[in-house]
């Protein structure tokens, strides 16, 4: 199993399409998925607040920041 973050923010309707698009991957093997709301940590909002969403590949702390489609989300997690 892989871990991965994804930052998100309240009200952000490409947040919600990153997971979808995450849900609709055919993956080899599960994925641990944590959410972080960087409105709750001003550290993130200030380096992240207009980058949203961004998934972080826990493994080596590499980001994929939006916009990316199926086929990158699903490259990303598979590395």
């Amino acid at each position: 199993m892989s871990d991965f973050y994804l930052l998100i923010k309240p009200n952000c309707p490409l947040c919600t399409q990153a997971i979808q698009l995450l849900h609709s991957l055919s993956l080899d093997e599960p994925v641990e998925l944590g959410v972080v709301d960087i409105a709750e940590q001003q550290e993130l909002q200030e380096e992240y607040g207009w980058l949203v969403p961004v998934f972080i590949r826990g493994k080596d702390d590499a980001e994929l920041r939006w916009p990316f489609d199926a086929n990158q989300l699903l490259e990303f997690v598979e590395q």
